[in-house]
């Protein structure tokens, strides 16, 4: 479309709105990204400034899952274009404070509070930001005995006080966010200068919220706060679950809450009340943000040793189903710490007769191959170490059972060390859901992509095809996810051994063309030929 569509210089200002909203509700971030370069490009060669309220819809739509950089970009460029009002002002701040610009975003914010045509709303959230603004600096610093951290941090409480004291049913976030730096510095045994009574200030809060008619989601995530404060961890558990079951909630809003009480109330998952509330909102995360998550050893052994049941939210238990798969899941490495892939443990009897009692770890034949029959870059497993993050155990590779070679099925198998812990392998049941073309299913990867630490891969994770030996997928993958196992949507069972991905895949099934996707081994593949090995592989 041009920029006379419909009539008008941006008439088709609510199709761009709708087109980006698509891209972001599927997690298609590549085409996110092509109407946000497209619109760009408009903006610096039009003659009239973006509508304001299509304007304002594009950066709430972005910042809500997380796009920060497309976010700064366009607000960026509806500024330079004209689009200079307040609220895009403080979008443009916000984008800049989540990619840790904070220097130039408290220009910004500034520039909103001294402008006399910034209403009061406008201005309170900024002066809330510029709170944000040293408060980062200061949990980022991660040093309570500096001077100069000490003064950011009072300059943060007096920014969210003071707005909090202007109304303080109207700001409650601010109030609570001056709890939350209260209670920090008491945490840090810091003596502060202020007449703030920490306690006092979280049931008024507390109190004032809960008299309300319609309680709202943002509401929520306060009362969550406001109930750590109080050590009333019922109900910090009871209004986090309304708070991510509510339909309004997004990843900016999970992703928000979700740092406020690790960085600040410095919640962890070996715990409580981090240990009830923080696999919460992991699980709303995965759900909502359709993107990579990169988990930590705590959050993955907290996860796991906290017990929960399904009756007060039922995607808490998918992800401890997935929590459970990413202590199975390895690194492979060289003994001298050369990073080359990823591989997961498998039951021995589900492919194998006469199996050896311990679980075989599986990744492909580029990642371990016997040393007389190198495949690509692959390793001996002689020099092999298996590293599995979740648990934080090394296991030396003890032999190889058996390879395919990469034109076959790219598969290996072979033994570990005895582990001191011992971990789930990964499961082939329930089976999974069979590919319908007339659905739209996703699968999932865990690995290491890049050699960097254990993530779970979730964005733009469409199931493409399938044949009787690959499956075909969009779950985005780096160099180092090779070895990584592929699972199903609903039961976190293995469907295949990823072990590549091109811009211009073969189509399956006959299809003419190619795609971008990324491919699996299928694992029935790899059981029928561990059974009647016809294609190359060898037993050594």
């Amino acid at each position: 479309m041009t920029e006379q569509t419909k009539g008008a210089p941006w008439g088709d200002a609510p199709d761009i709105v709708l087109r980006l909203s698509r891209s972001l509700d599927s997690f298609d971030w590549t085409a996110a990204e092509g109407v946000c370069s497209e619109l760009i490009r408009r903006l610096n060669d039009a003659t009239a400034p973006f509508p304001a309220d299509p304007a304002k819809q594009i950066l709430y739509r972005l910042r809500r899952k997380r796009r920060f950089g497309l976010m700064a970009l366009v607000s960026d460029a509806l500024i330079r274009s004209g689009q200079a009002g307040p609220q895009i002002r403080r979008q443009y701040a916000q984008a800049m404070i989540d990619q840790g610009n904070l220097s130039a975003s408290e220009i910004v914010l500034n520039s909103i509070i001294a402008d006399p045509e910034s209403p009061l709303s406008e201005k309170s959230e900024a002066r809330g930001l510029l709170g944000r603004i040293y408060k980062q600096l200061y949990v980022n610093a991660n040093d309570a005995r500096s001077p100069r951290q000490q003064n950011g941090l009072g300059k943060a409480i007096e920014y969210y006080g003071e707005v909090y004291r202007s109304d303080p049913k109207e700001y409650t976030w601010q109030g609570i966010n001056t709890v939350a730096l209260l209670a920090r510095a008491r945490r840090d045994d810091l003596q502060l200068n202020t007449d703030w009574n920490t306690e006092e200030t979280a049931q008024h809060i507390f109190d004032d919220i809960s008299a309300k008619n319609n309680i709202q989601y943002w509401d929520r995530a306060t009362l969550v706060e406001a109930s750590v404060a109080l050590n009333r961890l019922d109900d910090a558990r009871d209004h986090l679950i309304y708070f991510v079951a509510d339909p309004q909630v997004d990843a900016f809003e999970v992703g928000s809450l979700l740092r406020q009480l690790k960085e600040v109330w410095g919640l962890t998952p070996r715990a409580e009340p981090g240990a009830s509330l923080l696999p919460i909102l992991h699980a709303a995360s995965l759900i909502r943000e359709g993107g990579e998550m990169t988990l930590d050893r705590d959050d993955l052994q907290g996860g796991l040793e906290a017990v929960f049941g399904q009756d007060r939210y039922e995607p808490l238990k998918w992800l401890q189903d997935a929590l459970k798969r990413c202590q199975a899941v390895a690194r492979i490495e060289t003994q001298m710490g050369r990073r080359l892939g990823s591989g997961f443990l498998v039951e021995a009897r589900d492919f194998f007769q006469n199996p050896p009692p311990e679980p075989l770890l599986l990744t492909n034949a580029h990642v371990i191959s016997p040393r007389d029959k190198p495949q690509l870059q692959s390793i001996a497993p002689e020099v092999a170490v298996a590293v599995f993050e979740a648990t934080g155990q090394r296991a030396q590779v003890t032999s190889l059972v058996w390879t395919s070679p990469v034109d076959a099925l790219d598969a290996t198998f072979v033994t570990l060390a005895k582990l001191e812990r011992d971990c789930l392998p990964c499961p082939l049941k329930p089976p999974p859901e069979p590919f319908d073309r007339k659905k739209t299913q996703r699968v999932y990867v865990i690995g290491y992509p890049l050699g960097g630490g254990l993530s779970i891969s979730l964005q733009d994770s469409t199931w493409l095809d399938t044949d009787a030996k690959v499956l075909h997928y969009r779950t985005p993958t780096e160099q180092g996810s090779s070895g990584s196992p592929v699972f199903d949507q609903n039961y976190w069972s293995v469907l295949a051994l990823h072990h590549k991905g091109k811009s211009d895949l073969p189509r399956l099934n006959g299809l003419s063309g190619t795609y971008e996707a990324n491919e699996g081994v299928a694992i029935a593949a790899i059981q029928k030929a561990v059974q009647a090995p016809s294609q190359g592989a060898s037993r050594p």
